[in-house]
């Protein structure tokens, strides 16, 4: 009953939107997608659920106005939800000099990626400048809801945000195309404060025979504690054609939870701020393979910290085949963490890809003793035709620890129509 349920939505999603299409002016293109989304999972509550998203994107290039609609509504065996992540209208004036966004829509900025219920205004001024205003109620993009999750989760810190931002190109001696940014940010109404965030991007050309250095740095300021919360500075070079030197230095708190089979199995994942400061290498060699490796020390508000090694291997082979190894370790003070990362894809004919992903990891810390995981995932993605894509995902994970030990098993499956495109040609 739930599933026919289901498709009689995504029916009348499909009989409303062609409606809509068939109506269009000569100037307007619509596009979009329909997509169903299943997932069993053995180990997290409530196991099964199903899912069914709406993606459209209207442009209208005479009036230069465009909208977008992106929502889901799905079930489980113990509950349902209905979320609209996107929907909002955006026009041009002037010679596309300024736009005005209005409604529910994403945003990426020295705040992270999140989503705003409100205005965002840009305003290209005839000297270079870049001007940024918005205001609105914001919303973490990681709450498209995954059953099972607190809702609060990396919820914003403030209930309303309003900001402004600046760039423009600088002119400095040895330095081409350099920009700098500067912005505050207001947040109010369940905490007030002020955060200044600025950014600088160029590229450094110390002349002679030494190569140009791409310089790439950020950083958030909280004025109410006034230390700075967040940073990330990069500096790389080329040495030659085909290898690459590079030094990288952050402080970020990163999110609650990581969608790839990479993130959750490979990487080790701490919750709260950390600092990494990291120096690499990358060699690309003749026989289509690439090389590379990096150290690292890492700090921590909690979980294992160090210094460490990451090493890293793609090789590209016949036929479309690719490779992929990682491996690192991480240890200091009686903790460490290792992991181990093999991936492969291969095009089992011009439709078919076949994609096989595994991990190893072994980690030991003061606070949850020890533990190992073995993963393994396999993926199938097939294009049905020009508009229907299927893919399925088969997972098993095993977990032994002082604390747990667990066996996981996941299924997933995506169906994804691409609706039928009407209005001009290059809507794509």
């Amino acid at each position: 009953m739930l599933n026919l349920l289901r498709l009689r939505v995504g029916l009348r999603a499909l009989l409303c939107s062609s409606l809509v299409a068939l109506a269009l002016p000569a100037q307007a293109a619509l596009s979009g997608s329909l997509e169903t989304r299943f997932q069993a999972d053995s180990y997290f509550d409530p196991g099964n659920y199903l899912e069914q998203w709406l993606t459209l994107e209207y442009h209208r290039r005479d009036e230069n106005l465009n909208w977008g609609i992106l929502g889901n509504w799905g079930a489980s065996r113990k509950e349902s939800w209905i979320n609209l992540h996107r929907l909002f209208v955006e026009k041009r004036f002037l010679a596309n000099s300024i736009s005005a966004r209005a409604g529910r829509f994403e945003r990426i900025d020295a705040a992270g990626f999140y989503t705003l219920d409100g205005v965002d205004t840009r305003w290209l001024s005839d000297s270079g400048l870049r001007w940024n205003a918005f205001i609105g109620k914001p919303g973490r993009g990681e709450l498209y809801v995954i059953p099972g999750q607190d809702e609060n989760v990396n919820r914003p810190e403030s209930k309303y945000l309003a900001g402004l931002s600046l760039s423009r190109a600088v002119t400095l001696d040895g330095f081409d195309q350099a920009r700098l940014s500067l912005g505050a940010r207001y947040h109010f109404s369940g905490v007030d404060v002020v955060k200044l965030d600025g950014a600088f991007s160029g590229t450094w050309s110390p002349g002679g025979d030494w190569q140009p250095v791409a310089m790439d740095a950020s950083l958030v300021l909280d004025t109410r504690g006034g230390f700075v919360e967040t940073f990330d500075v990069q500096l790389s070079t080329h040495l030659n054609g085909k290898s690459r030197l590079w030094l990288r230095a952050r402080r970020y708190d990163p999110p609650d939870r990581s969608a790839t089979f990479q993130g959750r199995f490979y990487r080790y994942y701490a919750r709260g701020w950390q600092m990494v400061l990291e120096a690499g290498y990358r060699q690309e060699m003749d026989a289509r393979i690439t090389w590379g490796g990096s150290l690292r020390s890492v700090a921590r508000e909690q979980g294992v910290e160090g210094a460490g090694l990451d090493l890293s291997l793609d090789w590209r082979l016949d036929r479309g085949q690719w490779l992929q190894g990682r491996a690192d370790w991480l240890g200091g003070d009686e903790e460490h963490t290792a992991g181990l990362y093999l991936g492969y894809k291969r095009p089992l004919n011009s439709r078919l890809l076949l994609e096989v992903n595994g991990a190893l990891r072994d980690e030991q810390s003061r606070l949850d003793g020890s533990r190992s995981v073995m993963a393994g995932e396999v993926r199938l993605d097939w294009m049905w035709s020009r508009d229907l894509h299927l893919s399925g995902m088969l997972e098993l994970a095993r977990s032994q620890g002082s604390r747990e030990d667990y066996d996981q098993l996941r299924f997933g499956l995506r169906l994804i129509y691409r609706l039928p495109a009407r209005g001009a040609e290059d809507y794509r």
